[in-house]
């Protein structure tokens, strides 16, 4: 029987490479057809988001690969082996605690389904790191306007994008929520239409759509002939230069490559990424005289330390305030 057939139920469920894009680790394999099962169940069963899978996946890869060119098997994994994998990871401090995290929670899986006795990672810290706030890029008020106005909507790519980026921007919405909009995610309600969007942890939330946003949704899928195209993707890719769409919804590297397109063409800040417009957008509604608490609301943040970091009013020292430095 392979690792992920069973064929006494007729039930054939999906490989870690179908999961990941990874294959099983050498370590894993060699540790016999228990220990491997139990791996891929630890990624099959226990981890529903698909990014949070993928990210495990390559963090415990990289940690057993590691493992085996110092000629360790899996049985041999000790705490001290994992501490000496922390000091030496060539990352930032929070990336090393999430692979840390990941390890760890990997071995206590191991532990519950009788793989090991202990888990060797349950003692080893991680790095200390706080932050106060966070470093994602963000746009003045005057770049979003220089982005927006700069993109050619002549044609559906253009209203496509930015629909895009508008609705990131007015909505505080994470990327992921925004690709995974449906075209029936985008409805009416009274007299104003709203966004549905399915944020991390399987959270369901809706808000009102922004008149600018709602402005640049309907003349995309007015171009786009989307209206009746309910239960398909919102945010389309193209056919190679072609400007037309297709029935595949756009991914993240896609959506993060447009960005960078468009803002080295508007000349704006080229550091932009697909978190830049929930920044930028909590930031302008706060500076506008919006409440962190509404903001956290809007952003279906779970904690308001998580809007703190997103709230960039500080970043911009004026000149009069540098000027206070006399000699």
């Amino acid at each position: 029987m392979s690792l992920i057939e069973i064929p006494e139920k007729g039930l054939t469920i999906p490989s870690l490479t179908q999961c990941s894009g990874l294959s099983l680790p050498i370590l894993i394999t060699n540790a016999g057809q228990e220990t491997a099962r139990r791996f891929v169940e630890f990624f099959i069963v226990s981890i529903r988001n698909q990014n949070t899978r993928e990210a495990y996946a390559r963090a415990i890869k990289q940690f057993l690969d590691w493992c085996n060119e110092y000629g360790l098997e899996f049985s041999d994994i000790n705490s001290l082996a994992i501490a000496a994998y922390v000091e030496r990871h060539p990352g930032s401090a929070p990336t090393i605690n999430q692979h840390l995290a990941a390890i760890r929670i990997m071995f206590a899986w191991m532990v519950t389904g009788g793989i090991l006795k202990e888990n060797p990672a349950a003692e080893v810290r991680g790095l200390t790191y706080r932050i106060k706030q966070g470093k994602t890029p963000v746009l003045t008020d005057d770049e979003m306007r220089e982005l927006l106005d700069s993109i050619d909507v002549s044609h559906v790519v253009g209203l496509r994008d930015r629909a895009l980026i508008a609705t990131m921007f007015f909505s505080f919405a994470r990327i992921g929520a925004v690709l995974g909009m449906q075209v029936e995610d985008y409805f009416k309600k009274g007299k104003r239409y709203w966004l549905r969007l399915h944020e991390k942890g399987g959270k369901y939330h809706e808000v009102p759509t922004h008149h600018k946003a709602e402005e640049y949704l309907d003349q995309y899928l007015d171009e786009a002939d989307l209206w009746n195209e309910k239960g398909t993707p919102l945010f389309r890719t193209t056919i190679g230069k072609t400007r037309k769409l297709t029935e595949r919804g756009l991914q993240r590297q896609e959506a993060w490559a447009m960005i960078k397109r468009r803002a080295l063409a508007a000349g704006v800040n080229t550091d932009a990424c697909n978190h830049t417009f929930r920044a930028s957008g909590i930031t302008n509604y706060l500076r506008n005289g919006g409440s962190r608490d509404n903001a956290q609301k809007i952003a279906a943040h779970e904690d308001s330390r998580t809007t703190a970091l997103y709230d960039r009013r500080e970043d911009t020292i004026s000149l009069d305030e540098i000027e206070r430095i006399r000699l």
